[in-house]
């Protein structure tokens, strides 16, 4: 089993640094796609049903112990619109994204939620569990000086696999 320690540091210099960053690897490129707010996205962005979002999926792998993690960036176009090198390039990594919104004179926070569910089936087959494995789905939002959610982060992966960690310093 990986712990996964989601962490968030900031360098002397201002950059933020993530913990367990370093040792997840990209199984593919990542993908960039447009898409809409659903019921559960909207909420956690506090933006109404069908609102556009930038999209980046990226799926990783722990290459000491092979375990995939499914990752998505949403930032809505409204963020996008205020902070023109996110709609440039929304599908950064987290870090270089959090840096991008601090240039941008946001000072930020983040609220972090926890559940565990049964996988979708195109979740079961990218991430490689059995049918009776559940996945712990992650969600951490970005808010800026405001408290208004600027990004959401998704991240899932086998719940028999990956113990999770969390602190935001």
């Amino acid at each position: 089993v990986l712990t996964l320690d989601r962490r968030i540091s900031r360098t002397a210099e201002g950059k933020f640094v993530m913990l367990n960053g370093d040792i997840w690897q990209e199984a593919e490129q990542p993908s960039t796609y447009r898409t809409r707010t659903t019921k559960d996205t909207g909420r956690l962005l506090q933006l109404e049903a069908e609102e556009a979002l930038f999209g980046c999926d990226r799926l990783l792998i722990d290459p000491s112990t092979g375990t995939r993690a499914m990752h998505r960036t949403l930032v809505p176009f409204e963020v996008a619109e205020a902070v023109p090198l996110l709609g440039q390039e929304p599908c950064k990594p987290s870090a270089a994204l959090y840096w991008v919104l601090t240039q941008a004179g946001h000072k930020l926070t983040w609220t972090e939620t926890v559940r565990a569910r049964m996988p979708l089936p195109d979740e079961r087959t990218t991430l490689q569990l059995s049918d009776a494995t559940p996945i712990l789905h992650v969600t951490r939002v970005a808010h800026g000086t405001d408290d208004h959610p600027l990004i959401l982060e998704e991240l899932r992966f086998g719940a028999d696999r990956v113990d999770h960690a969390s602190a935001i310093t």
